[in-house]
């Protein structure tokens, strides 16, 4: 089985970054205090700014915005192709806001981390008081869970997902998303 880190494309389509003020902590920071634990239901929506995309075009075109890692933002499109078998059961849904009239977006927060799926032998990481920055990510087959896309609590920065993932996606027509980085498992 193929496993893929979710990353949006950039190079070809707008994203997002957070507009919050100087007297809170950014949705990057408040989701890894979360430690895959869900959010308090009284969340205030995140508020969206549109950047261009490094070819320049600035426009609300993709489906998917992986800026703030771990929270990563999905078109009403997607959400629509990918929730039943992919983002349900084991992610949290958060109302967020952006300046696009005609197309909307949510929010998602991926919970239920899976547990020793990195082979630690293999992977490249620097451990820190708060846990672990890893650079590479090796993940043990063994360990793998049966479903198509997760988190691992080592991990905080990445989303994993996989080729059923992909597919989806593709056969969805969903723009913006970039399956480049296949990961190692052994």
């Amino acid at each position: 089985m193929k496993i893929f880190t979710l990353k949006s494309n950039t190079r070809d389509y707008s994203s997002f970054i957070e507009d919050y003020p100087a007297d809170q902590q950014s949705i990057i920071s408040r989701a890894m205090a979360q430690q895959w634990k869900p959010f308090d239901e009284s969340i205030e929506p995140v508020r969206l700014i549109l950047t261009a995309s490094d070819s320049g075009k600035k426009n609300f075109q993709f489906d998917v915005s992986c800026a703030l890692f771990p929270f990563v933002i999905f078109s009403e499109d997607a959400v629509e192709a990918l929730s039943e078998h992919f983002l349900a059961e084991h992610g949290q849904f958060l109302p967020v806001i952006t300046e696009s009239k005609r197309k909307s977006f949510s929010g998602y927060f991926p919970i239920d981390p899976v547990k020793k799926c990195l082979d630690m032998e293999r992977s490249k990481y620097r451990e820190y008081p708060n846990g672990l920055l890893v650079e590479k990510a090796v993940l043990v087959a063994q360990h793998l869970p049966e479903r198509n896309m997760f988190v691992i609590e080592e991990d905080i920065k990445r989303i994993f997902v996989t080729e059923r993932f992909k597919e989806q996606v593709e056969q969805s027509g969903l723009k913006g998303f970039d399956f480049s980085n296949e990961i190692e498992v052994v």
